[in-house]
């Protein structure tokens, strides 16, 4: 479960977009601000969106909340499992989505709770799970797959790799740049299959 990651300011959206159209996906690294927000669930965050049916040719940038809001809770449904959205002939939340409504959540790492390590809060004195943060080496940014419905996203899981799995049993689809077009194409459901990508594992 992915309930944390570290945002990308809107300005900076639109520069990977220029990026992403002109260049074929070859992203630079803009100047960046000193603090970079936290995005945690009903965040509004800016995620881009194909606003051509698909592809890559011509994306927006759409600032969103993360999490569908739901009638059976009080909470926001902020991830969503790439085998429950796929099965098949289940009727669920999210399978329209999956199926027209694909996006890319842009960032600079998420965040994943470890099973077992645990560490004293200095502030609280209470036991909390430590934190790991997962970034890219061979990008300044990690983006994350999405789904989205009016102004609300959803971003998806799948089974750990061998980068998250001693930490976690679920990662967020993470998708490596030139990866974009084939998630917001018709071609994308190979994507949940993450086992052969790399990623750096930091302490918080």
């Amino acid at each position: 479960m992915c309930g944390r990651f570290q945002g990308v300011p809107i300005e900076i959206v639109e520069q990977i977009i220029r990026d992403i159209e002109m260049q074929n996906v070859a992203l630079t690294l803009p100047d960046w601000p000193a603090v970079f927000p936290q995005a945690y669930p009903k965040s509004k965050v800016p995620i881009i969106v194909p606003d051509d049916g698909g592809g890559t040719s011509n994306l927006t940038a759409q600032i969103m909340q993360w999490g569908f809001e739901v009638s059976w809770g009080k909470n926001v449904v902020f991830n969503t499992r790439a085998d429950s959205a796929l099965k098949p002939g289940a009727r669920n939340m999210w399978a329209d989505s999956l199926e027209s409504r694909r996006c890319v959540v842009p960032t600079l790492g998420f965040y994943e709770p470890h099973k077992t390590e645990t560490f004293i809060n200095p502030r609280s004195g209470k036991e909390n799970k430590q934190q790991y943060f997962f970034t890219m080496s061979t990008s300044p940014f990690l983006f994350l797959a999405g789904i989205y419905e009016s102004d609300h996203f959803s971003i998806m899981t799948t089974e750990s790799n061998s980068s998250v799995s001693p930490i976690h049993d679920r990662m967020p689809v993470v998708l490596k740049p030139d990866e974009l077009g084939k998630w917001l194409g018709s071609s994308y459901v190979s994507l949940f299959d993450r086992s052969g990508l790399l990623l750096d594992a930091a302490k918080e």
